[in-house]
């Protein structure tokens, strides 16, 4: 799934499942300083665009009454525009979050450079 390794902890995945097969996967990260992440999206490629994806993160949002952040390759921002995330500045992170995405947007800078691919992580941030 290509996910990142850093701080998994799989009692916060939620998964979708079908015929006792898991299909897709989301997990909200708790951070140290008590900031909710939905990271760790992941729909198996031929379940894909069955909309599994969007139940995994209404389900996320019913749990969820607290504000959420998120980070993504820019790519992707108008899709979880679609779900109420929203642009925040930098300056406006918790710490324990910008923290993290420091952390990502170094690792995916150097992922891009030697793979020739086109990352450009953001932060957004979704009110409860």
């Amino acid at each position: 799934a290509r996910i990142s390794p850093r701080n998994l902890h799989w009692e916060h995945f939620l998964l979708a499942e079908e015929d006792n097969k898991i299909v897709g996967l989301r997990q909200v990260k708790v951070h140290k300083g008590g900031t909710r992440e939905v990271a760790s999206g992941y729909v198996v490629p031929e379940y894909q665009h069955r909309g599994i994806s969007a139940q995994l993160m209404n389900e996320i949002f019913a749990r969820e009454s607290g504000p959420l952040y998120l980070m993504c390759n820019k790519k992707w921002k108008s899709y979880y525009e679609g779900f109420g995330f929203q642009d925040v500045k930098l300056k406006e992170l918790p710490s324990d979050f910008y923290s993290e995405y420091l952390i990502g947007k170094v690792i995916t800078t150097l992922v891009a450079i030697f793979a020739f691919k086109d990352l450009n992580i953001i932060p957004l941030k979704r009110m409860g």
